[in-house]
């Protein structure tokens, strides 16, 4: 079944949505429905162009990073996923279709870029047609069983950058994102089966370190970490702090990404936590002061369930740093 690719009523007016069946819908249970669908200009802008970024997004979270009205933006998710598109696949999946939730029926949807709106995507030059394009989506892209432990994690991270991203945009200041960094890197590392797992050798060790996040302010490079203090300080986020400093001083980045900077920002929901790591990076500093690295702790970032909907507040508040000022991203947009 051929699918019409064209600008529609939809994106302008909250009065001329149409829903395909005024029935209820289950909100677990998928009722196909086998229809032609108008794909619109700002259904590719604001749900399918950032599900290709990220690997899962709440239904919040699109209205908030959406330029339509966010009755439209609520409309077109459900139309788009009840949807068929083709005999297998589908403009959107949703995770609560393929995980089920102890606490489903106070889950929000959390939906995923499907193969027909990817395939879209790749037709219209909007993100490129390569396998990496999907393994470096943030937030995780595996399907694995593993996948479900780490949901509150990658979705942390989600949140994080998306908030950020809503932040910048606001402020019109220059944002871009992982791809428009690995579009730019070398073709050697694009052709890494995970791409954003750079290379570090410790020592003697040999070993990987890999972003939750990465994007860039202007010509400033970030990397998010999402630490949701599950794993040891002593065993793993030291050496992941040590990674990082060492594929800056050594160059590994400007090799492998292209770069010739990086600025590094720990998130945290504990303040205790978030203090304890800042006491590690001092011993481990010159002059236990380090510019490249940043840090904030909120009780927000506990639980992706009841997190507030993005508002591009991390963009303007401070992140704290070890013997230097507050880093403000919104500061690094000036001069670019």
């Amino acid at each position: 079944m051929r699918h019409v690719y064209s600008v529609g009523v939809a994106d302008h007016l909250p009065s001329m949505i149409e829903t395909t069946s005024r029935k209820h819908r289950s909100h677990l249970h998928r009722n196909a429905l086998d229809k032609q669908v108008r794909i619109t200009d700002g259904d590719v802008r604001d749900i399918f162009e950032p599900l290709a970024r990220y690997s899962q997004l709440t239904t919040r979270q699109l209205v908030a990073f959406g330029e339509r009205h966010p009755v439209i933006t609520k409309a077109r998710l459900g139309e788009l996923w009840h949807t068929t598109a083709g005999d297998k696949s589908h403009w959107l999946r949703r995770l609560n279709e393929e995980i089920v939730f102890a606490n489903h029926l106070i889950v929000e949807d959390m939906h995923a870029l499907g193969d027909e709106a990817a395939a879209l995507l790749q037709a219209r030059g909007i993100i490129p047609a390569e396998p990496w394009v999907e393994a470096t989506r943030v937030g995780g892209h595996s399907r694995a069983p593993s996948r479900v432990i780490r949901l509150a994690h990658d979705h942390m991270a989600c949140d994080i950058l998306i908030d950020i991203e809503i932040g910048a945009r606001k402020a019109n200041a220059p944002f871009r994102s992982h791809i428009d960094i690995l579009n730019a890197a070398p073709e050697e590392t694009r052709a890494q089966p995970k791409p954003l797992q750079i290379p570090v050798t410790l020592g003697t060790h040999k070993t990987f370190v890999e972003p939750d996040a990465l994007f860039a302010i202007g010509d400033r490079v970030l990397a998010i970490e999402a630490d949701r203090g599950t794993e040891s300080i002593a065993r793993v986020i030291v050496p992941k702090i040590l990674a990082y400093r060492e594929i800056v001083s050594a160059g590994v980045i400007d090799d492998w990404l292209g770069v010739d900077n990086l600025t590094v920002l720990f998130a945290t929901d504990s303040e205790a936590r978030m203090r304890y790591i800042m006491k590690e990076l001092a011993k481990i500093a010159r002059n236990n002061r380090s510019v490249m690295f940043g840090f904030r702790a909120e009780r927000e970032f506990r639980d992706f369930l009841r997190a507030a909907p993005p508002s591009g507040r991390l963009f303007e508040t401070p992140w704290k740093r070890v013997g230097y000022e507050d880093l403000i991203l919104a500061t690094l947009a000036i001069g670019n």
